[in-house]
């Protein structure tokens, strides 16, 4: 996803929903990354840097707002998509992750086990 930078700090001076959990914003003064929809104040334009996930925000050195936790935005977590969570579970049993264990599989997706069975049985129709 390519971000314009002038339509991503519209979107930060608005805190419009529409955008929380499609891009991030990382403020260089502060080594904050924040949701578009965090409730501080509004940072500088100059002082700005745009992700598109929270683990990109992250991989350049800042760290998660305590106010809007965006390490919890909606689509972040593979809780939030079950079909990526079945997909992610799939291609882990496809490289032999937990591949003698439902419980180990479950641990490593982060899920409780009757979870991820059922996510499973319902997007690829088998259980693990």
């Amino acid at each position: 996803m390519t971000l314009d930078p002038a339509s991503a700090y519209q979107a930060l001076l608005s805190r419009d929903r529409r955008f929380d959990g499609r891009f991030f914003v990382g403020v260089s003064t502060t080594g904050i990354y924040c949701r578009p929809i965090c409730r501080v104040r509004t940072p500088k334009p100059g002082s700005c840097q745009f992700y598109g996930s929270a683990a990109a925000a992250e991989a350049a050195g800042f760290r998660p707002c305590l106010r809007c936790r965006p390490e919890l935005a909606p689509g972040v977590s593979l809780i939030d998509s079950p079909d990526a969570l079945a997909r992610a579970a799939a291609r882990m049993l496809d490289a032999g992750i937990g591949h003698e264990r439902l419980a180990e599989l479950a641990e490593r997706t982060g899920v409780g086990e009757r979870h991820l069975r059922r996510v499973f049985q319902a997007h690829l129709g088998v259980t693990p």
